[in-house]
């Protein structure tokens, strides 16, 4: 799915949170957004979805104004895992991973062997198999959000919205995830605060007050001068023992 956000602005009670951003993601493109808490990030994902309508400007979805997209189709090509997403206690995993075979679901049609193995090939990709039948209220943090991105993997969508997907997860289930995400062949947006692993994705986008002020290559982007400005930290440029670029970053400028 090819995104292109057009002159979007967004508000809350008037409050302007987004500020005519513009800007367009390739199918199959992996993009990462940063930038500092209350930038605008999570706000822009919510309009992406589909979620939160514009005060201005439009997000078109291949050439399709997704404000008129139906709602039923929007929740078959578009997922999103919010920072706060939560789900009933109740549950087991695998009915929590269920849910996101709603938008297929219908009186004329019922649950179906494809449908049980979309729900199977989800939990498999984000390691959680063994826990299918422990319910939600027995997971920990981390748990409850690999279930979340599993639940949005269920979905079978053509753009994954992933906001903050790292946030809670132990190191390893950190770099799985993230090597899960690279190796999807849908288009992906990732808001991330760890810009070492946005340095990973084809092209990152920073934001600053609800602005967009840069888009492009990872290594042409985040650069020190822009991270200095941006984020108010000085960095440092290295290569890691595999040779990715890593950055370093102190609190002195």
């Amino acid at each position: 799915m090819r995104i292109e956000v057009q002159q979007l602005s967004a508000k809350i009670h008037r409050t302007p949170l987004l500020k005519a951003i513009s800007l367009a993601i390739e199918s199959g493109e992996l993009f990462g957004l940063v930038g500092p808490n209350g930038s605008g990030k999570s706000t822009l994902m919510r309009c992406l979805a589909g979620l939160q309508r514009p005060a201005a400007g439009r997000v078109l979805a291949d050439d399709s104004d997704l404000a008129r997209m139906p709602a039923r189709q929007r929740a078959r090509r578009i997922a999103l895992v919010a920072q706060q997403a939560d789900t009933t206690e109740r549950l087991t995993v695998r009915q929590a991973v269920e849910l996101g075979r709603t938008p297929y679901l219908s009186p004329l049609r019922g649950w179906g062997q494809a449908d049980g193995a979309a729900v199977e090939r989800a939990l498999a990709t984000v390691e959680m198999t063994g826990f299918a039948d422990r319910l939600w209220h027995t997971l920990s943090g981390g748990e409850r959000q690999r279930v979340h991105i599993a639940r949005a993997l269920a979905q079978d969508p053509e753009l994954l919205l992933l906001d903050e997907p790292t946030n809670h997860l132990d190191i390893r289930h950190q770099l799985s995830l993230m090597a899960v995400v690279r190796e999807l062949p849908i288009t992906r947006i990732v808001a991330l605060h760890d810009l070492n692993q946005a340095a990973v994705c084809d092209r990152v986008g920073v934001m600053r007050g609800g602005r967009l002020v840069a888009a492009g290559p990872p290594h042409e982007v985040l650069n020190e001068a822009l991270l200095a400005e941006v984020f108010g930290v000085a960095a440092t440029r290295h290569a890691a023992p595999d040779g990715t670029p890593r950055l370093h970053f102190s609190h002195a400028l």
